[in-house]
């Protein structure tokens, strides 16, 4: 699942870190090292799925900017202002901060980790047993018990 972080309004693609196999069959440096082919390696960069996403738009980030947004431009206008900058002032938004907060929020490394397995709910799937002899089918995998 893609991962993204926003600033102003444009996304951006997050930071990863998660282990690869190269399974190009020939050798690939990865942070200045070889790595032989089928031999495990660290990946940490750019978040993969969010990169296959804007090369499918083909784009480099996804949204634009909330300064050039006419809808908003129009609005602080029928307010009396008449920049931007003269409106975000007046409510208080502080550029430094926001600058702040997205580079710790871009800093972060999401980590692709398999979700912990759980049991499989047990439905009937073979049907229930009428004769009151506790023989129900259960779906899934398993043996069919003997007689």
């Amino acid at each position: 699942m893609p991962n993204y972080v926003s600033h102003e309004g444009v996304w951006h693609a997050a930071k990863e870190r998660v282990a690869l196999k190269n399974l190009s069959g020939k050798v690939k440096i990865v942070d200045g090292k070889e790595v032989q082919p089928n031999e495990d390696y660290i990946y940490e960069g750019p978040d993969r799925a969010s990169l296959f996403e804007l090369f499918k738009e083909k784009v480099e980030t996804f949204g634009d900017n909330f300064r050039k947004d006419p809808e908003f431009l129009k609005s602080i206008r029928n307010q009396g202002y008449k920049t931007p900058d003269e409106y975000l002032e007046s409510i208080g938004y502080d550029k430094e901060r926001i600058d702040k907060e997205f580079k710790e929020k871009a800093a972060v490394v999401h980590k692709d980790e398999m979700p912990n397995r759980v049991d499989a709910i047990k439905t009937l799937g073979g049907g229930t047993d009428t004769s009151g002899g506790g023989q129900d089918r259960f779906g899934g995998f398993g043996q069919q018990p003997k007689d």
